[in-house]
């Protein structure tokens, strides 16, 4: 217990000097240095404090005393436990900062993957409800019948926008069902511009996805590829899930084979598709191409995966 203030002295210098201004800068050659005038320095502090506790309990003089303790003590309580200490101190301090440092980046992952997805999110929002507007009060004095049930359709969107958007998940079928009371609001805002076949096969009811997931990314295509409105576009969209993961495949084609998409829009689809991968982990999940004049979209989401991931990183402390 005499020789616990060296290795005392020894672990506070290891915290509060050798880990911040040698070790974490990279100045291995000085840390060097330093540890050997730290060694001489608790080897002597060791040595006097055997001289005077030889002095206070043994009779004869201290150098009449055995090696073993005069220097076989200091040795080994001014270099051994004081080194050991230092050592298990900052491999210690290490392994927790750099623990803290994973907690802290998966921290801004999450962050990250919820800005991006919102990002994806609302894009397709303030330019489409204006456009909804213009076209229903068209509607509403050209086809005052039809009226009722645009406004309905056109409700039970805004209500999946407002109220579940910010779930972090919702029922597979809700998803779907707005995804298909869009398309037909396209399709009755630009009549004869759209040719639109939903082929769904969904097995489970007990599947969740993020909200306006497959909407918005709908929504990007058709905005981003075409944007010509005089010509036709046809769009065949397969959806249809096996066992937990759901395969989503999106066929888009212009009916004038000479007016593609630009780089520009093709880009931002893309950059669209990546952020929905931050869900699988890095896994490769989305595949975005052309051929023939027809832009293939497939991408293939394990539902159970991104559930997982979300309770995951949304478990996380917030650091501060």
């Amino acid at each position: 217990m005499i020789y616990a203030p060296v290795s005392i002295i020894a672990v506070y210098i290891a915290i509060n000097i050798l880990l911040p201004r040698f070790i974490y800068p990279g100045k291995y050659l000085a840390l060097l240095g330093m540890v050997v005038g730290l060694t001489t320095l608790y080897f002597s502090i060791a040595w006097l404090i055997s001289i005077l506790f030889a002095a206070l309990s043994q009779p004869v003089p201290y150098h009449e005393l055995p090696v073993s303790f005069r220097w076989f003590q200091p040795v080994r309580y001014g270099i051994g436990f004081p080194l050991t200490s230092t050592i298990l101190v900052i491999i210690i301090k290490l392994f927790k900062n750099f623990h803290l440092k994973q907690r802290e980046h998966e921290h801004l992952l999450r962050q990250k993957i919820n800005t991006e997805l919102q990002l994806l999110k609302t894009r397709f929002r303030p330019e489409f409800l204006y456009n909804a507007l213009q076209h229903i009060s068209y509607l509403i004095l050209d086809q005052p019948v039809e009226s009722p049930s645009i406004l309905l359709k056109l409700s039970e969107l805004l209500s999946y926008v407002l109220y579940e958007n910010e779930k972090e998940a919702v029922p597979l079928d809700n998803e779907l069902d707005i995804l298909k009371t869009f398309l037909i609001l396209k399709k009755t805002f630009h009549p004869g511009a759209y040719v639109i076949q939903f082929n769904k096969q969904v097995e489970s009811k007990h599947l969740f996805i993020s909200p306006l997931l497959l909407l918005s990314i709908v929504e990007n295509c058709l905005d981003n590829l075409y944007q010509n409105g005089e010509q036709q576009i046809f769009l065949n969209l397969i959806i249809k899930t096996i066992d937990n993961e759901l395969h989503f495949q999106l066929e888009c084609k212009g009916n004038n084979e000479n007016n593609l998409q630009s780089p520009e829009h093709y880009n931002r689809l893309l950059e669209s598709l990546k952020r929905i991968e931050l869900l699988c982990e890095g896994r490769k999940s989305a595949d975005l191409f052309s051929e023939n004049g027809t832009t293939y979209l497939i991408l293939v989401l394990n539902l159970n995966e991104i559930s997982s991931f979300r309770e995951k990183v949304n478990e996380m402390p917030i650091l501060a």
